[in-house]
């Protein structure tokens, strides 16, 4: 049944297209005039949010010269992935491409299994504007959904 090994990095391309949407929100700060002081990037990692909250517990003092960890700071992580089985289709259908190797020869590879793939961004800031900042940054994209297309198999490209 299993025949060879292959690996596409079909999951680690998904999870990576998800952490550049994120890439470039930042959080403006400013004084009692409204001028403003500093504009901040905010720092994105993959990773779950309690490995981040973890760090913080570790120092207690946010103000302190050595700060353990960044705030504000966005982390997201895979939660959810499940078969969808409203989206299969027959699973002998070939989908074939010209050979980016030989020329003339076809490559083909069977149909795929559908999956849906949950994925959960955290924001973590010291102060709720910044969290409001991150956030206006980020659901105007999101109605309800977002679809991004990816290249996923280099050799049928």
């Amino acid at each position: 049944m299993f025949t060879g090994h292959f690996y596409h990095s079909t999951i680690r391309k998904v999870v990576s297209v998800f952490g550049t949407l994120f890439n470039n929100i930042s959080v403006v700060r400013k004084d009692g005039t409204g001028k403003v002081v500093n504009i901040t990037r905010v720092p994105l990692a993959y990773g779950p949010k309690q490995k981040f909250l973890a760090r913080l517990d570790e120092q207690p003092n946010l103000d302190a010269t050595k700060v353990a960890i960044k705030l504000p700071r966005m982390s997201f992580e895979i939660t959810t992935l499940t078969y969808d089985a409203t989206t299969k289709t027959n699973r002998n259908n070939l989908i074939t491409a010209a050979s980016t190797t030989d020329t003339g020869a076809l490559s083909t590879v069977r149909n795929y299994a559908p999956y849906r793939m949950g994925i959960q961004l955290s924001i973590m800031a010291k102060n709720q504007d910044d969290a409001l900042q991150c956030l206006e940054q980020i659901l105007p994209h999101f109605q309800p959904e977002y679809t991004v297309t990816i290249k996923d198999l280099e050799s049928m490209a």
